[in-house]
């Protein structure tokens, strides 16, 4: 319903700060996402042949509180941009978790009272309303892109076409960092429910639980690894994260999820990690 009515989000983010206090984020959480962030960067050490003080990192989905882009400045990221295509961050959710990752990572920086000062202190550029397909960055301009639970949101059309785009603004030698849930978001608020509950509807019984706020593509691992291929990145890896079959969901699976193998369709994530490929070396 917010998603169709005037001043919806600012009616939803209302709520989410004043009613179910959702934000800001608990500090525990705020350090568990600070975490996956520090597994990235412990990729980025791994894989990159360009070293974080001299990169230039990308990221598209910033959503409203900038964790990912804190923690890469806090670490000494040379320059971050975040996009998104809406203009949802909120100073007071990134001053506040700000003050956090300064502590974790034990680097201060000065309060931020406006959105400037996270370019003057954190070297970080938020753009917004901006549209990742069509970034308007020079080729070859960045040396790591990152995104972290943003895809499962995004159309597979729209994804391939972003990807593309990061293909034409990515350096020869970056390096893009993806994580990715494939799981059915409605299980954070309904516990009793599978992680996998979404295979067993159709497109079109799905289709009116689906909103700008919550949109998920339900696109499966091995989908997601030939859009990145299609789109020119050699994949140097894919983290996945198994999980048994569930034999309930089976017996209800939606027509359009039976041509995937149980493997597939009970994948719950994956970091994927990736540079360009070497036009030369494809066929």
């Amino acid at each position: 319903m917010l998603s169709n009515i005037p001043f919806g989000e600012d009616i939803h983010y209302a709520l989410q700060r004043y009613v179910t206090r959702r934000l800001p984020r608990p500090e525990k959480q705020v350090k568990s996402v600070y975490t996956l962030a520090q597994r990235l960067l412990g990729v980025h050490q791994a894989y990159s042949l360009r070293p974080l003080r001299d990169s230039t990192c990308f990221e598209f989905g910033t959503g409203r509180d900038l964790i990912i882009p804190l923690a890469f400045s806090a670490h000494g990221a040379q320059r971050f941009i975040t996009v998104d295509i809406a203009r949802l961050a909120k100073l007071e959710l990134i001053r506040s978790n700000a003050a956090i990752i300064s502590r974790l990572s034990g680097n201060s920086h000065p309060d931020i009272n406006s959105l400037d000062d996270l370019e003057r202190s954190w070297r970080i550029e938020y753009r917004a309303p901006a549209d990742a397909r069509t970034t308007g960055l020079p080729a070859g301009s960045i040396d790591c892109a990152v995104s972290v639970e943003t895809l499962e949101h995004i159309p597979k059309d729209d994804i391939a076409a972003i990807l593309k785009e990061l293909r034409r603004i990515m350096r020869p030698d970056g390096l893009v960092l993806m994580q990715i849930d494939y799981g059915d978001h409605f299980k954070g608020f309904d516990p009793s429910i599978s992680s996998f509950n979404f295979l067993t509807y159709s497109e079109e019984d799905w289709a009116p639980f689906q909103s700008r706020f919550q949109y998920v593509n339900r696109l499966r691992h091995s989908e997601y690894l030939k859009l990145f291929r299609e789109a020119g990145f050699e994949l140097l890896s894919d983290q996945p994260d198994r999980r048994p079959p569930e034999r309930h969901i089976l017996e209800r699976l939606a027509p359009c999820f039976r041509g995937f193998s149980e493997e597939d369709l009970f994948t719950l994530g994956s970091l994927i990690i990736g540079r360009p490929a070497d036009p030369s070396n494809r066929n």
